[in-house]
């Protein structure tokens, strides 16, 4: 039997799944278009916010991250915790240059190096949420920049009764160097239009970097305390809410996420414990969400045509098409545009990472590794 024919009609397939790939990226495309087009609402009231900061390392533009509170034009009181487990960590100067430059708004920084499980950041979160007394509590990370309008929108939002939890769209924002600029292309042009199309479809997303809760419901839920083992923190904690009655929501809002990433390894171990918190919570959407990779796919359908005129042309469209599509997406998110002729190696150190994310459970996070469970909790390797 000449399997030649029987591979080339394979390649064609895989070929005619890039191209259903290609339809699912114009339909997130419009998904996003329609996103960014809902207004910011205002807040009816101004009730007091906590915001809680787990603080590891000097990361580039850390201050600025920390100062974007206080640029808000929010028009309650708002406290800041900011906190690492390590006293010498180099963090916390900058933390105490925060609380120099803004004296008169009520800034806590502390060193709490008590554990009460696997997870670090969680542990953190805890030892510094002791102190909140902000009837709105929001979780940032540490690489989070919010504009001027994110508290009133968060406040908003919460203030719909049946919302219980919201998180933050966001777009990488990358620091001068190469690997940056790659991890936050990644986002810009993959990663947040299939957020917003998990949302359309009621997937029920929640993004890590900014949650926000009403300090009643967080207290309702058990506090941060059940999430101390988890790798998914994000998605436990969106299911506890979920679980006590309210919806999850989104506000139409998008904040800058600074990736440090200085090297490609760095990328590659940061973007793999993501694919595989995705996989381990989320095994199907995982799985499904192959057909994103339109681009790799469709080399691998022209490669095992033997690179014909047709998988070619096919090909060479695709490219065309993935190009003005990522341009477009930057332009939605107003993001960074420098450096979109990368955008097809891009697509295939993504696809790298999800066919690696696909298996193991081993993960490594602020060079700590971890082995993760079926149920998403973590123990040390």
């Amino acid at each position: 039997m000449n399997l030649v024919p029987a591979i080339e009609i394979v390649g064609f397939v895989i070929l005619g799944l890039s191209a259903c790939g290609a339809v699912y990226s114009v339909m997130a495309t419009v998904a996003l278009w329609t996103f960014r087009r809902r207004p910011t609402p205002a807040p009816k009231a101004t009730p007091t916010i906590t915001v809680v900061r787990a603080l590891f390392g000097e990361e580039p533009g850390l201050y600025q991250n920390l100062a974007s509170v206080y640029a808000q034009t929010y028009a309650g009181f708002v406290q800041t915790l900011l906190g690492a487990a390590d006293p010498d960590d180099a963090a916390l100067t900058i933390a105490r240059r925060i609380q120099a430059d803004w004296p008169s708004h009520d800034i806590s920084v502390a060193a709490h190096p008590a554990l009460h499980g696997t997870n670090r950041k969680i542990s953190n979160l805890i030892n510094l949420s002791a102190q909140a007394h902000g009837e709105v509590i929001i979780i940032a990370d540490s690489d989070v920049r919010f504009p001027p309008e994110a508290f009133s929108a968060i406040v908003a939002e919460l203030e719909r009764p049946e919302v219980g939890l919201i998180y933050c769209l966001y777009r990488g924002r990358p620091t001068e160097n190469i690997w940056s600029t790659l991890a936050a292309m990644d986002i810009n042009t993959r990663f947040a239009p299939s957020v917003v199309v998990g949302q359309a479809l009621g997937a029920n997303p929640c993004l890590g970097p900014t949650m926000a809760l009403r300090a009643d419901v967080l207290k309702q839920i058990g506090g941060l305390e059940r999430l101390a083992d988890v790798l998914a923190d994000d998605y436990e904690l969106g299911r506890a809410v979920r679980e006590a009655g309210y919806r999850v929501a989104c506000p139409p809002l998008v904040i800058d996420h600074v990736f440090p990433e200085k090297s490609f390894e760095e990328m590659f171990v940061h973007e793999l414990r993501w694919s595989r918190t995705v996989r381990l919570v989320q095994p199907a959407g995982y799985f499904g969400s192959f057909i994103m990779h339109f681009l790799p796919l469709g080399v691998i359908g022209a490669a095992l045509t033997g690179f014909s005129a047709p998988a070619l042309a096919m090909l060479g469209g695709l490219v065309m098409f993935r190009l003005v599509q990522a341009y477009s997406l930057c332009r939605l998110m107003s993001a960074d545009q420098r450096g979109l002729w990368l955008v097809p190696i891009r697509d295939l150190i993504s696809f790298a990472v999800f066919l690696h994310g696909a298996f193991g459970n081993r993960i490594e996070w602020r060079g700590v590794r971890s082995t993760v469970a079926r149920d998403g909790t973590m123990d040390a390797a």
